[in-house]
């Protein structure tokens, strides 16, 4: 079990305690989201040059109107200096969450934006297909180059042009241009 996933079945665990998983859930998405869009939150999280009572005080601000499970958890983090694990810790008790809920949690990069309509088509056939509710999380990642990669539980199904290119140059490298010919002579 890796260190996110530990602390997020930790957090999870604490949760169900308190009776508070679905407030926690939000709570945790919403803190994390204000991370990865603030510059300036991110940098007195993973700045080294900023002592760790300076990060509890910032956070404890930015989270006083916070869960205390989650304001104490991310307190912990900082303690124990595995702030940088929160997108991770977000992403497997989001995973948990779904789980115990009977959804299954599914990745799509795509190198632009997912249209909505094709969002839709795909949650309809994996739902269809594994007969369980889908929330998908939507990547865009431009080095796929086009195509979609589909993660879930596990499994990857990568139809990107990037594996494709990947592919087909394997496919050259091995290839024998003798045993060719001698397929078109026979």
């Amino acid at each position: 079990m890796s260190v996110a996933a530990t602390y997020a079945e930790a957090l999870y665990e604490a949760a169900v305690d308190k009776g508070a998983v679905p407030e926690i859930a939000a709570q945790l998405s919403e803190f994390r989201a204000a991370v990865d869009e603030s510059p300036e939150l991110r940098d007195v999280l993973e700045n080294p040059e900023f002592d760790t009572r300076v990060k509890k005080g910032v956070l404890g601000k930015v989270l006083e109107d916070a869960n205390e499970l989650l304001a104490n958890f991310v307190q912990v983090l900082l303690d124990r200096g595995r702030q940088d694990e929160l997108p991770a810790i977000a992403d497997e008790f989001a995973g948990r969450v779904a789980a115990a809920e009977g959804r299954l949690r599914v990745t799509v990069r795509t190198a632009i934006p997912l249209p909505d309509d094709l969002r839709d088509r795909l949650v309809a056939q994996i739902s269809e297909r594994t007969g369980r509710s889908v929330d998908i999380d939507k990547i865009v990642d431009p080095e796929i180059v086009g195509g979609l990669v589909i993660e879930t539980e596990g499994s990857v199904v990568d139809a990107s042009v990037r594996q494709r290119l990947a592919d087909l140059r394997q496919g050259m490298l091995h290839a024998s241009v003798r045993d060719a010919v001698t397929v078109e002579s026979a």
